[in-house]
């Protein structure tokens, strides 16, 4: 059996990692992190990629529901396999998330697409004390931001540069241990019905699977 993995560039480092480490041979697309934020255009790119495949059986999506852009794909050309889970960081927990905690990985610090790079576009659009309080009001619900610690980077580094922007918003900062088993899983399998929907080659995802009740509950999104 043939897998070809897509995967977007916001899980890269812990992906990259797993593969290495049980030298899996998978051919990797890599997705963009430009589309994170937005469910259509995923959905679409998503499918391009997914139409133009040739000679491999399953096609394993490394992604969470991400604002429901799986909804709606086609099994055009393999089986579809992907976890049940809403978010990339629900991947890489150990333990159970912090409600109050706006999670981070290196890779989520430097895409264009972050909470960080988009509050320096905001500075430089309208100022220091406005881009203070619209960020502050959109992170109220947060008290700290919480770096991953997935053993794929340094993560010391990365609380010196997160520690700033903290600052600014009036969030703390801490880290907390994550865990890449569940990756290996995705890679590896077993495919049981808990933890991964399979759309068999002809069908189509729909609401029906993804509306399990069982999902971890998304962070960032």
């Amino acid at each position: 059996m043939k897998n070809t993995i897509i995967a977007c560039r916001m899980i890269q480092d812990e992906l990259q990692h797993v593969m290495d480490e049980i030298n899996s041979l998978d051919h990797v697309i890599w997705v963009d992190s430009e589309y994170h934020s937005e469910p259509e255009r995923l959905k679409s790119k998503l499918q391009e990629i997914i139409d133009n495949l040739e000679g491999t059986d399953n096609i394993i999506l490394v992604y969470g529901y991400c604002g429901n852009a799986l909804i709606g794909l086609k099994a055009t050309t393999a089986n579809l396999i992907f976890p049940r889970v809403n978010d990339c960081i629900s991947m890489l927990l150990k333990s159970e998330r912090l409600n109050d905690a706006y999670y981070l990985t290196r890779r989520w610090i430097e895409s264009p697409a972050s909470i960080i790079q988009e509050y320096k576009i905001a500075l430089e659009r309208y100022g220091e004390e406005r881009a203070k309080k619209l960020f502050r009001l959109m992170l109220k619900n947060y008290t700290k931001l919480m770096l991953l610690e997935t053993g794929t980077y340094d993560t010391e580094k990365y609380l010196k540069e997160i520690q700033e922007f903290a600052e600014k918003v009036g969030l703390k900062v801490d880290s907390q241990e994550g865990d890449l088993h569940f990756l290996k899983k995705i890679l590896i399998g077993p495919y049981d019905e808990n933890d991964f929907v399979i759309i068999k080659k002809g069908g189509k995802v729909d609401l029906s699977h993804i509306v399990r009740g069982n999902e971890k509950k998304a962070v960032n999104y």
